[in-house]
């Protein structure tokens, strides 16, 4: 199987700054180039940062969509040349008897994992593939086949686990009108046995990207879509209509929200702090002991 290391292009976030922070802060990530409809994207992790522009190869590019409802930021990027791109996908559920690779090492996959957007208990629950093997990986590097198809992009490493974003994320997130928003359902679930076709057992559905039983949240979060709506029956059989409402939580912004002199708690924020080594304020923010709290001047308000 021959290297596609080719595949992979180095990028710098320049983070949105405050007033009173000296220079600009800059985080170093990696991304996969892919081909969708004819066009070259740069697909990466934004792990919540609130970013400003993107450098890549010297060059500033301000237009990127990041996606709230997973961690991929989506780059449109048509300047290849002689570089590899990814044009094939494995789209179906990973097995354990398959092989995949990361920068040529061999991967073991072992299982699904359920949890937290951005890890922040509030948020609704999204998958991704876990897999097994090295441990010094970057993100946003891509997991691929012994076919040199792609199976998804690395979003989190814990010791010598790798957390994957699957292809069928990345190519809904191309198929959506709206990354930009989480959706929920102005709906009492407990009186709905069906969503569309697919019956609601154990507070699970199918979900035909993956193909396995999911939470509903995660159903949500991905088909959830501007102008979507879902058909929802009833306990007596009743079918009607919903359309999908936006969430309402600030949790899902990548941005840091300013409001007069006060600087609002978001995911952005969050991921700010981290990076700053900001953690007895991340540990009140985490316990909810933010009355009459200043960072920078500013009031920390929810």
């Amino acid at each position: 199987m021959e290297s596609i290391n080719n595949g992979i292009i180095n990028l710098i976030y320049v983070l949105q700054n405050l007033d009173n922070i000296e220079g600009d802060i800059e985080v170093g990530v990696s991304g996969t180039l892919i081909s969708y409809n004819n066009n070259i994207y740069i697909i990466s992790i934004h792990n919540g940062y609130p970013i400003k522009k993107i450098i890549i190869n010297d060059m500033t590019f301000t237009n990127f969509t990041i996606c709230a409802w997973c961690d991929l930021i989506i780059i449109p990027y048509n300047i290849v040349n002689d570089i590899f791109v990814f044009k094939q996908f494995v789209k179906k559920q990973m097995e354990p008897e398959d092989k995949y690779f990361v920068k040529t090492c061999k991967l073991k996959y072992i299982n699904n994992i359920f949890t937290n957007i951005g890890f922040i208990p509030s948020n609704p629950i999204i998958m991704y593939n876990c897999l097994r093997g090295i441990e010094d990986i970057e993100v946003g590097v891509p997991i691929y086949n012994d076919k040199n198809r792609l199976v998804g992009i690395v979003s989190r490493v814990f010791n010598n686990d790798i957390y994957c974003v699957p292809i069928n994320y990345i190519l809904r997130a191309m198929e959506k009108r709206d990354n930009t928003k989480l959706y929920s359902l102005n709906e009492d679930l407990e009186t709905i046995t069906k969503i569309n076709n697919y019956k609601i057992i154990c507070d699970k559905i199918y979900c035909t990207l993956h193909k396995i039983y999911v939470p509903i949240d995660t159903f949500i979060a991905i088909h959830g879509d501007n102008n979507a709506y879902f058909y929802a029956t009833s306990d007596s059989n009743r079918i009607k209509k919903i359309n999908v409402i936006e969430s309402s939580s600030n949790l899902i912004n990548n941005n840091l929200l300013l409001e007069n002199n006060n600087i609002k708690i978001s995911y952005g924020l969050i991921t700010l702090l981290q990076i700053l080594n900001e953690h007895d304020l991340l540990i009140n923010i985490s316990k909810k002991n933010i009355n009459n709290i200043k960072w920078n001047g500013y009031d920390i308000i929810n």
